[in-house]
């Protein structure tokens, strides 16, 4: 399993404790909203100065990161915003 999918499984599980399913859910299509935002404009999302082929976008509390290719846009990893980034990279 690819590590993006696992940071949307392990969101997922942390929503649906704190806040039960339904905001999990919402939350969930939320992301995957931001997910096909990027696909359909993978340059509004900035540069990485630790990581030059990848860019981030925010969906608060979260960070995507990506990268850009040809064909659309690949997610690296789903991050909590305060989370040591270069630690997981």
């Amino acid at each position: 399993m690819s590590d993006s999918k696992q940071n949307l499984i392990d969101i997922y599980r942390r929503g649906l404790q704190q806040w039960g399913s339904k905001q999990a859910e919402s939350f969930q299509c939320k992301l995957i909203a931001g997910f096909h935002l990027l696909a359909q404009n993978p340059d509004m999302g900035h540069k990485l100065s630790i990581r030059p082929q990848l860019r981030c976008y925010e969906i608060s509390p979260y960070i995507i990161f990506y990268r850009k290719y040809s064909y659309g846009v690949r997610i690296a990893r789903v991050l909590y915003k305060n989370r040591l980034v270069e630690k997981h990279l």
